[in-house]
């Protein structure tokens, strides 16, 4: 029983927390979704909210059960600062996701939010434990996932888009802190998503091969789940 009380009360307070940060996040989904701020119903209410406190709630769960790693943080700052990085970019994962998923865009004020949210908080995760090896790892890791969705853009302009590709380095850098595995992983469950879902729209005769889809909501759950798997 004390196995799975003692993470209980964390995880309720992530979910509510999250639950408030989506009542803001909502209305910058709104803002960003239409034209001249209007709410167009999409998405529904709630969706925003419910998707935030999920997400998080997951992240602290993940984090505090017990036989979870425990990461190579050797202080609590250190540790606080990297869950805060994991936590900031779930939110604005979430986010960009909902807004891709509207208008198939991600503007480029939020894949700079993205950016800054996961990279600050590392930076001083890394300098609080003398982790600049893995600040490091996180940099080249940045670099290499944009760079590989830049490669995809050049080949398949249709089917990838600059933001996807500014989006990238957020996740790329998240997913290199935690390793070069775990890097692979994310992009590669990102793609599978992806492509499963085109491939389910063609089926169903709802696309063509040269129709456009919102990648950004797969590329977030691919990282998301490497992540969860990893920390």
């Amino acid at each position: 029983m004390s196995v799975v009380v003692a993470p209980l009360l964390p995880v309720l307070a992530a979910a509510t927390s999250g639950a408030v940060i989506g009542l803001w996040t909502r209305r910058v989904v709104a803002r960003h979704s239409v034209p001249d701020g209007e709410w167009s119903g999409r998405p529904r209410p709630g969706a925003v909210e419910v998707t935030t406190a999920v997400v998080l709630a997951a992240l602290v769960l993940r984090a505090l059960w017990p036989g979870a790693p425990a990461g190579t943080a050797s202080t609590v700052v250190g540790r606080a600062g990297e869950l805060l990085a994991f936590g900031g970019l779930a939110v604005i994962a979430v986010t960009l996701s909902f807004v891709d998923a509207a208008v198939h865009r991600l503007p480029d004020r939020l894949t700079l939010a993205a950016y800054l949210g996961i990279a600050a908080p590392l930076t001083g995760s890394a300098l609080v434990d003398g982790r600049l090896g893995d600040l490091l790892g996180a940099g080249l890791g940045g670099l290499a996932l944009a760079g590989f969705y830049l490669v995809l853009l050049l080949i398949n302009p249709a089917g990838m888009g600059l933001g996807d590709v500014k989006f990238a380095a957020s996740l790329g850098t998240a997913l290199g802190w935690l390793g070069w595995d775990t890097l692979v992983t994310g992009a590669f469950l990102g793609l599978v998503a992806g492509g499963v879902y085109g491939a389910a729209l063609m089926v169903l005769r709802r696309a063509g091969r040269k129709s456009e889809i919102p990648f950004g909501p797969f590329m977030a759950v691919g990282a998301l789940a490497a992540v969860l798997t990893a920390l």
